[in-house]
Parts: C-alpha cells; structure tokens; sequence
C-alpha cells in the first residue's frame, strides 16, 4: 500500500508513554507509514526514545497557555505533507495492520459517531425535563448555535468522537476552523481535558467540533467509521484514567498482553523505552488486576448511584 498517509498525535511528558505504545504498536503491526508526534516541552532524551521508533518525527514546540493538548490537534495536523492524515490521542494503539482503513471514502471525513445510549451517557448530568434523553440538549445546541453563528437548524444527531478520525487536504480549512472556534469559545485557563463548569464545551476540543458539525455549513460530509469493525485490526482507545502506564482500569486490561507484546517486541528490536513504570512491570500483574478489578466495582457504583440520581432530579426540574 502506498505510503501517502501520516498518522499524527500530540504529547507532554505526561503521555511520552502513551506516544511510544501508540508508535510500537504501528511498527510492530507492520505499518510503515510516517508518524508525526507535535511535543509540548519535551526533553532531550524524551525526543531521542520518541524518534528512535522507526519512521517516527518529533515536532518540537512549546505550550504558551494553559488549554489541553488536545486543543492543538490541529497544529499536529499541519505537520503532515501526505494527502491523507490520520490523528490518533497519544493514548491509543492499533490492534493489527489497518492502513487499509486509513481512508476518506468518497472524500469525506471519516470519524466515529456515538450511538444513542452512548450520546445519552455523554450528556446525562445536562439534560433538563424538555430534552430527549439520547440526543444533544437543547441548551447545548442552542449555545452552540449562537457561538458558531451560521446555521439555523442543527445538521447532528449524535456526538463524534476526536480520538481518532482521518481527513484529507481538502479538510484543513474546516480543521482551521475548529483551532479558530476552540480559541473562541474555551478559556484559556482551561487545564483539563474536560471542562466540568461548561455545559456546551465540557468535552473541549471534541464538543467544539461537534457545534461546527451541527451549525457550520463549512463543516465536510463525515462517512462511516472503520476501525472499529473487528478486534484484529482496530484503534483502541485508553480513554478512561488512569491509562496503563499509570495503572490499569478494567477496560484497559484487556489488553494487558498485547502492550506487554510491544514491549518485549520493542527490546528485542532494541528501540529505546522511557523508564518502566510500576504497572508495566510484569511482576506487578496481579497487583494490578486487583486494583483494576476493584476500580471497576466503585466506577460501576458510582454511575448507577448518580443515573439514578440525575434521573429523579430531571424530573422535578
């Protein structure tokens, strides 16, 4: 398969770990195309182990202001020069070779939607008695409206996921767009990735691009999303915390052996590592898996306990 495609992420010392399993994981699958990493602050020795992963650029810069890096996806993007560009967080890895899913089918957008009760979850400590629990709150959307300023009707029905998409160049206008709209509409005392005082932007970077979907006539066709088809060749996503270079949750152990693959695939190849840490220490594995077990219980809890909550409260409002 020709090589016209870069895939791109974004760290701070805080995610070099998950930047280099992101990278391994590529390379250990068998795919050869270029990753770009945009580093925030990154050391010397940081930029050596990220760059010796073979076909791997580190692109050097500096963070001015206190917003996530997830509000700089775009500038990662622009350090592509392929036709077709793939952004992944630097806290994924894929599961198989899957450049053949690293498409823009008939132009557009490729990214992943949410469906229905996944939508309702995102937005169920918003939504009022007049919403329609798994759809996008009315408050949201009427926010979203006045802030983009353009359409009248909503073009959405379920929030898109930012954690991995692939575009093409005739995308970066719209991707210019969102850096635009992001610098609009989320503080710049915005440290987190979420934003828990802000009902339309908690979600930051992927709650804006959700209101240039819903109310931009700039916004591109979107298309179905791939790597998410077959547990053999996929994207998989550690987004819950702690990620696995921390500790493990229950969802991320699934995966334990596969990262454990990488590592040993990775010393035997003799790329450089950053330091082990705790929970990537074979001998801590039962550890572990009990505290990723027991996190999971109080996680579970936790949600059926505020559902319940939420529910009786939206009916009195």
């Amino acid at each position: 398969m020709s090589c016209d495609v870069t895939i791109v992420t974004a760290c701070d010392s805080k995610f070099v770990w998950g930047a280099t399993l992101l990278g391994l994981s590529l390379r250990y699958h068998g795919m050869s195309c270029p990753y770009n990493i945009l580093g925030y602050d990154l050391s010397k020795q940081e930029v050596e182990i990220l760059q010796g992963i073979p076909n791997t650029k580190v692109f050097l810069t500096h963070k001015s202001d206190n917003r996530s890096v997830c509000t700089q996806k775009p500038w990662a993007i622009a350090t592509a020069i392929t036709n077709d560009i793939v952004w992944m967080d630097a806290d994924c890895i894929v599961s198989g070779n899957i450049e053949s899913l690293l498409i823009c089918p008939e132009g557009k957008l490729q990214i992943r939607h949410r469906g229905k009760e996944e939508n309702a979850s995102v937005f169920r400590n918003i939504y009022k008695k007049e919403d329609a629990v798994g759809e996008i709150p009315l408050e949201v959307l009427d926010r979203w409206r006045k802030d983009v300023n353009d359409l009248n009707k909503s073009r959405l029905t379920y929030m898109c996921q930012t954690n991995c998409f692939v575009l093409n160049r005739n995308h970066l206008d719209f991707i210019s767009l969102w850096q635009q709209q992001m610098e609009k509409v989320i503080p710049l005392d915005t440290k987190g990735v979420y934003a828990k005082e802000s009902k339309a932007y908690f979600m930051t970077d992927e709650s804006v691009i959700n209101s240039l979907f819903a109310f931009s006539s700039k916004a591109p066709e979107t298309s179905e999303y791939l790597m998410d088809k077959s547990l053999d060749s996929a994207c998989i996503h550690f987004g819950l915390n702690p990620k696995p270079w921390q500790h493990w949750t229950k969802q991320a152990y699934a995966y334990y052996d596969d990262i454990q693959a990488l590592l040993n695939w990775a010393r035997v190849q003799q790329i450089k590592l950053p330091a082990l840490t705790e929970s990537l220490k074979p001998e801590n594995r039962d550890k572990e898996y009990r505290r990723a077990k027991l996190l999971g219980i109080i996680r579970e809890l936790r949600y059926w306990v505020s559902s319940h909550i939420r529910r009786a409260l939206r009916k009195v409002k």
